[in-house]
């Protein structure tokens, strides 16, 4: 009964383990801890479909605000990125907002629609 016991408790912390380090498309474990992988976000695909539901007609041609800040232009958004994530506020809905100015501010080429 003990080994029975033995086998099932070893068994149980094995299945445990293996979750823990289950390897996610967006990450990759360094030092036992995961870490997200550096992802190149295309702007007309990920980013712009965000802005387009939160920020239309205004920032998008014949909108008001489209000569002054014109969203389908990703430099616009990276320069502007701070004041656009303060409006839009909604965590879930500027996370790849903010993703795709952090890629860019440190670096990364942007992928543009263009």
């Amino acid at each position: 009964m003990k080994l029975l016991l033995t086998i099932l408790v070893s068994c149980f912390l094995l299945a445990q383990t293996s979750v823990n380090y289950k390897r996610d498309n967006n990450a990759e474990i360094v030092n036992n801890k995961i870490c997200p992988v550096e992802k190149n976000l295309d702007f007309g695909k990920q980013v712009l479909p965000v802005l387009v539901k939160n920020c239309s007609p205004c920032h998008f041609p014949g909108g008001k605000m489209y000569e002054r800040l014109p969203f389908d232009k990703d430099t616009t958004i990276i320069n502007q990125g701070e004041k656009i994530l303060k409006r839009i506020g909604n965590s879930e809905k500027n996370s790849v907002i903010r993703e795709f100015i952090l890629q860019n501010k440190n670096g990364l080429s942007a992928i543009s629609h263009i």
